[in-house]
């Protein structure tokens, strides 16, 4: 960080001028400043060169620039510019944005802060909708270091996630891990000591962001029984929000919510089972619809009806598609180089068969439709691609539930998901490239859905 801060009234590139210093920390000083062409507030994070601890902390300050100016959320202050300046001896990198006015969770708390269960829950909901927005892009943005010093709470209430200064916006890339640690002790996942991020990461985060609000309490100081958080005997919540944080707190990822938006609907959701509480249900997921999907569900009285039209070329199934092409590539040769010994020709076929399913995934996904029907009496998931078409169909008493689930395969290590419509001991996959934040909203929507057709005695 940098050794020598500027001082009050420095103008930089004849456009920012700083008023004052609002923090310091291991990626830089971040200023008050005005804009000089219209007095807009603004903040500004440098970082110099000469006293960076490392290029990896130049990696990350640079990350964060190109992250947030592609980022357009409310509850994340705007992006406005990026620039750098070069004296004799160093070179200073600036990061400029919307200027949040408000206290950090973490000053509040300082302050004398206590909030009730209702207030801390409405703080949770909106930063879950932050953190699904990020998660829901592609690739998702993780944050990585969600705590109490990183959320701004305005006067008015509104709450905004600052500092992306740990972000990652590759996926594929953290899924295999690497030698990076990021995040602040206390609040960062177990699986960041490994270098490792998923967007589960972010949720551990918020929730011992949620601990450290109901007990004023580092969620280091608090006692532990078998990995896990013991925060019970130090907090008075329902039984309803405790549970919830035992789900956001697993120390396992894959134990966790599986997406925010679960994790959402999960926190607002009434869990009474009568019509209304399941109506009340139905508009959580319906309000939570994903930006920019291009799904349509439809629901009229006791008939949902879903359209997942061909998503086309994108980066998900180009990179899938390619995958499969190399793997079929592969099979063709050894083949031909093991036709010669029929046993080694023989043992492909499995392999064979992995490639051609693959192969055919990615194309129902970029040029198919799926279509599902469901009504009081029937239920039917239709694959179309082409001429050809693939239908599950059976009785809706008899449907378990959908949830979102793992297919089996893998693109680069990645999993590959899917809402998965449970049929006794036979299920039916669809939606595996939506976004997470589309299939969580899907598996939700029909869940929802069953479950008002259950308590209006209709199944």
């Amino acid at each position: 960080m940098e050794t020598q801060p500027h001082d009050v009234g420095t103008v930089l590139i004849d456009r920012y001028q700083i008023l004052s210093i609002l923090g310091q920390g291991g990626l830089g000083i971040t200023y008050g400043a005005r804009r000089l062409s219209d007095g807009t507030p603004v903040a500004v994070k440098s970082l110099n060169l000469r006293s960076s601890q490392s290029w990896k902390a130049m990696e990350l300050f640079e990350r964060e620039a190109k992250v947030l100016a592609h980022l357009r959320h409310p509850g994340i202050p705007a992006y406005v510019d990026y620039f750098q300046t070069d004296t004799a001896t160093d070179r200073h990198f600036y990061i400029v944005q919307e200027l949040v006015e408000g206290q950090s969770l973490t000053q509040m708390v300082d302050n004398g802060w206590h909030g009730s269960e209702s207030e801390v829950r409405a703080i949770a909901q909106k930063l879950l909708e932050i953190l699904a927005y990020l998660h829901g892009l592609r690739p998702p943005v993780i944050h990585r270091d969600i705590k109490p010093q990183n959320v701004i709470r305005r006067s008015d209430g509104t709450i905004f996630l600052v500092d992306f200064g740990a972000v990652q916006d590759t996926y594929r890339q953290t899924e295999v891990g690497s030698s990076t640690i990021v995040g602040t002790y206390g609040f960062m996942a177990p699986e960041q000591f490994r270098g490792k991020a998923t967007p589960q990461t972010d949720l551990y985060g918020l929730g011992t962001t949620v601990l450290y609000l109901l007990t004023g309490r580092s969620p280091a100081n608090l006692p532990e029984k078998k990995l896990r958080i013991d925060f019970r005997a130090a907090v008075a919540v329902s039984e309803a929000l405790a549970q919830w944080l035992d789900r956001m707190l697993e120390p396992a990822y894959e134990d966790r919510f599986p997406s925010a938006q679960e994790a959402l609907i999960a926190l607002t959701a009434p869990t009474s089972p009568d019509t209304t509480a399941a109506r009340s249900r139905d508009d959580v997921a319906a309000r939570l619809r994903p930006r920019g999907s291009t799904v349509k569900l439809i629901r009229d009285g006791s008939v949902l009806n879903v359209v997942i039209p061909p998503l086309g070329i994108n980066e998900t199934t180009a990179s899938f598609f390619a995958f499969a092409l190399f793997w079929i590539g592969f099979l063709v040769l050894w083949t031909f180089a093991a036709s010669r010994g029929g046993v080694f020709a023989l043992l492909s076929i499995p392999f064979w068969f992995v490639g051609l399913i693959a192969a055919y995934t990615v194309l129902r996904a970029t040029f198919g439709t799926a279509v599902l029907y469901v009504d009081a009496r029937r239920f039917r998931l239709t694959h179309r691609l082409w001429q050809h078409e693939r239908i599950f169909s059976g009785v809706t008493e008899d449907l378990n539930g959908a949830a979102v689930r793992d297919t089996g395969l893998r693109v680069n290590k990645q999993k590959i998901t899917a809402v998965r419509l449970q049929y006794g001991i036979q299920h039916a996959d669809f939606g595996s490239f939506l976004t997470g934040e589309e299939k969580a909203w899907l598996a939700a929507e029909i869940q929802s859905f069953l479950e008002s057709l259950k308590a209006e005695g209709k199944i």
